[in-house]
């Protein structure tokens, strides 16, 4: 037979092969993270009918007369390039912008691991980061008994597993130790009158034992502001401030730049003594309770020339064998006295209650932020990515998958935005980077070739034909 046949015969199965790839690249032209593929051709083999000859006696040389028999498929190349970002807006749709694969597992010790481009993630019912195929996507958790450190950082645990942002994760509560008051009292805010007589001062201020709080009459003013502050186990406790101008201290009346703080402990009733005590006699002494503060001629807050006016107070609340005693320190430094309206609160204090996991966000480095129900955040999570020495050589499984071979090289392991690896763009997801314009070029110029085969395959028939037809 003609050897033109066969290689007619090894042309057409070469350009189907690669219209299978370019026919696999437009079907996956909408396919997350999918990378097209390139096939290339090459010559099978030659047959030498006539050796190539030296120079010699004068005669030149010659070159070597050889036939072709065909060719076969080179390579099917995979092309690493980045796709298009899609904007989805969906907080666990991850786009690598730069080198990497983010790695899965479907295997309980997480040592089975597949990688892939595709960052259309969800959370299974667990909380646990899936693929759409139900892969776990692996990162570094937190360390549950050293987080938050002693320094406040978040330590996360250095093996890799399976990243979970479950709504059960919990912060546990801290106890208020510090608070901040700020904000002005008002300069002309009614007042206990000047040179009132001690023995009088009731007629402006009462205790009221049905209710068990301090009431001011006769046109007195006062500021009240309550806080909450927390214990051990994020039990709340409220605390109500009054200020009332004028009354230094609770058996005489002050100048007018002097006020007096009473803080009551609206859990009990009961009121903090100055000197710090946790208990005070019921009825509670005026003059046991009512903590002086002064300010100078600038409306700043000063100690004073006897050095005995306030500019904090600790308060002391007792735990109740359940949560421990506990002790607060309220600095009233950053008051202020002007002729504006009164605004004293407590702007700044620590502690809160026991919460759990909110909401989350993904950064570009892959730390995961929880944000809690009591109002505080810290990363829970890292998630992980790898890269190759040679990508090409990775394997393609299924499912937007990829696996290690031999020519890919071992991989190399890193958080995003670091050693190489391409930082995270949350909320987007890269798409395929088939080129449809190339692909129907190519599809055209596969179609031509096969075609040419074909003919090689149909004249060499004929030539056959008239071969035969020699003998009648």
């Amino acid at each position: 037979m003609m050897r033109s046949m066969f290689s007619g015969v090894s042309g057409l199965r070469a350009h189907q092969l690669k219209m299978d790839v370019i026919g696999n690249n437009i079907a996956n032209v909408n396919t997350v993270g999918y990378k097209s593929q390139r096939a290339t051709f090459q010559e099978v083999f030659n047959q030498t009918i006539k050796g190539a000859g030296s120079p010699q006696a004068g005669r030149g040389g010659t070159n070597p007369q050889q036939i072709g028999l065909g060719i076969s498929l080179a390579s099917i190349d995979t092309f690493h390039i980045r796709g298009a970002v899609q904007r989805t807006d969906n907080n666990t749709d991850l786009a690598i912008n730069g080198d990497g694969f983010f790695i899965l597992s479907n295997s309980a010790d997480f040592l089975s691991r597949t990688y892939t481009r595709a960052g259309n993630f969800t959370l299974d019912e667990y909380g646990n980061l899936v693929a759409p195929n139900g892969y776990r996507v692996l990162g570094y958790m937190e360390d549950e008994e050293r987080n938050p450190a002693p320094d406040g950082s978040t330590v996360l645990k250095g093996v890799l597993e399976g990243i979970v942002i479950s709504k059960s994760k919990s912060y546990p509560a801290m106890a208020t130790n510090s608070a901040t008051m700020e904000g002005n009292l008002d300069k002309d805010l009614a007042r206990v009158p000047a040179g009132t007589d001690p023995n009088d001062i009731d007629n402006y201020i009462e205790y009221n034992n049905l209710t068990k709080t301090f009431e001011v009459k006769n046109g007195v003013k006062v500021r009240e502001t309550t806080t909450v502050f927390y214990d051990s186990l994020g039990g709340q406790h409220k605390v109500k401030f009054t200020f009332i101008r004028g009354l230094a201290s609770g058996t005489s009346v002050g100048a007018d730049n002097e006020w007096g703080v009473i803080i009551q402990n609206l859990d009990d009733m009961s009121y903090f003594a100055k000197d710090d005590s946790t208990s005070v006699s019921d009825p509670p002494q005026l003059s046991g309770i009512v903590i002086p503060i002064q300010f100078d001629e600038n409306g700043k807050i000063t100690t004073g020339s006897s050095n005995d006016k306030a500019t904090s107070v600790i308060l002391q609340i007792p735990g109740n064998g359940i949560f421990e005693d506990m002790e607060v320190k309220v600095d009233f430094s950053n008051l202020t006295q002007f002729a504006n309206e009164s605004t004293a609160s407590i702007t700044n204090k620590n502690g809160y209650p026991q919460g759990y996991l909110d909401t989350f966000s993904i950064g570009p480095t892959g730390e995961i932020y929880g944000i809690f129900t009591n109002g505080q955040s810290r990363v829970i999570g890292q998630i992980a990515l790898a890269t190759f020495k040679n990508p090409a050589g990775l394997e393609k499984t299924s499912e937007n998958m990829y696996q290690v071979t031999p020519n890919s090289g071992e991989p190399i392991i890193g958080l995003p935005g670091s050693s190489g690896l391409g930082a995270l763009n949350p909320g987007t997801l890269e798409m395929s980077n088939v080129d449809l314009s190339a692909e129907f070029t190519e599809m055209i110029t596969t179609q031509r070739g096969f075609q040419a085969n074909s003919r090689i395959i149909t004249t060499s028939d004929e030539m056959l034909q008239e071969l035969v037809n020699l003998k009648r």
